[in-house]
């Protein structure tokens, strides 16, 4: 909660210098951008989740010719890719024979699992946007910088499944696995974790004119969020890249 009122009273404090930043040789400007997430760590969110959706937009201050101020809100979300977990659950299964009481009962031949899962980060942040060319240039290339405060949640349900077994005399017939199977095996059937934490970006972008009112602007940036926290399990901070393009007003 102290994070979200630093941030607001951040926010407060640029707007109300933002009339004065307007009457230097850049307009302020508001954008609006979205694309794709690309998940690049911890390992399973890499593996087991799939490029995601990034929906943004944002207002830049200008103190400067050369630098602005952007102040924003966005959204990311991931999906879970559930063909990744079953891929590792055959390569774990398929082959392996069934014993009962010493006696071969078949082996497994395919395994599949129903698993539903998201994670999403709705961030607000702020941070600094140098520019590496002139303001009369048509074309405008820029680094920026940003620090984000980001609300993260992230669930994942394993909701039942198949095995398929070619038992030893007869035809192949499929075992189902309802969701209180897994509770009994695993002891629960979903994983849910919400974190409020900071985190960074960096990257770099062009911004082009297209028309007398407008412009587009295409970026990429790294993002870490720091969710590194040993109490609650995870153990490696998030970080993930996006690829975007928007209009500029």
């Amino acid at each position: 909660m102290r994070h979200m009122i630093a941030l607001f009273l951040i926010f407060c404090l640029l707007f109300s210098f933002s009339d004065a930043f307007s009457q230097l040789s850049r307009k302020n400007q508001f954008e609006i951008y979205a694309g794709a997430g690309f998940p690049l760590s911890p390992d399973y969110f890499k593996d087991y989740f799939k490029v995601g959706l990034s929906l943004n937009a944002q207002y830049v201050i200008f103190p400067s010719a050369r630098l602005g101020i952007p102040i924003f809100i966005g959204y990311e979300g991931f999906t879970f890719n559930s063909d990744a977990l079953n891929d590792e659950f055959r390569s774990e299964l398929v082959g392996l024979d069934i014993y009962d009481n010493g006696n071969y009962l078949g082996t497994i031949t395919d395994a599949g699992f129903e698993v539903d899962g998201k994670t999403n980060i709705l961030k607000f942040g702020a941070g600094i946007r140098p520019y590496l060319t002139s303001p009369e240039s048509a074309t405008q290339f820029f680094l920026f910088g940003n620090v984000t405060y980001n609300i993260y949640s992230e669930k994942e349900e394993l909701t039942g499944g198949s095995v398929t077994v070619d038992p030893a005399f007869g035809d192949p017939f499929d075992i189902p696995i309802t969701q209180e199977d897994v509770v009994d095996f695993f002891g629960e059937s979903e994983f849910e974790e919400k974190l409020n934490k900071l985190g960074i970006g960096i990257g770099a972008g062009i911004e082009i004119p297209a028309g007398s009112t407008i412009n587009l602007i295409f970026q990429g940036m790294y993002n870490i969020i720091f969710t590194k926290d040993e109490e609650i399990g995870i153990d490696k901070n998030h970080s993930f890249i996006g690829a975007t393009a928007g209009i500029v007003f």
